[in-house]
């Protein structure tokens, strides 16, 4: 695995990204806040399926365009935010498999949980957006 610095300068918002399922990307916030999160996750009727009041995902998903969307999002703010600090401390965690679930209690972590095998391929590159 390698593990690649991204600039500031690749951040967008999702409404700067073209299309969202042709390159690597890692989206901050889920379909309810972040509209490529909702493209790619694939829109329903309710943004917060799938997602629970005190918990975070981190999730891989193949956009079937060749590429990868890195999902790291929660149902409130602090979820999304704590996931999100799983993510940029990494090494302190044992993330295995291509959906992980983060339990928070208030800010903090409590519990990382693989939810889904590892994904087949990995992203070389990606550009950061948020909502």
């Amino acid at each position: 695995m390698t593990i690649s610095r991204i600039d500031v300068g690749a951040t967008k918002l999702a409404s700067e990204v073209a299309d969202v399922k042709a390159q690597n990307l890692i989206l901050v916030g889920g379909p309810c806040a972040n509209a490529a999160a909702a493209e790619v996750k694939g829109s329903s009727e309710d943004c917060a399926a799938g997602y629970e009041a005190g918990k975070g995902l981190i999730e891989l998903i193949d956009t079937g365009k060749g590429s990868v969307a890195l999902v790291v999002a929660g149902y409130s703010a602090t979820d999304t935010r704590t996931a999100t600090s799983v993510l940029a401390n990494s090494g302190d965690y044992a993330l295995k498999g291509s959906k992980m679930e983060v339990t928070t209690a208030t800010s903090t972590v409590k519990e990382v949980t693989a939810t889904a095998p590892v994904a087949a391929a990995a992203a070389p590159a990606a550009t950061t957006t948020t909502a």
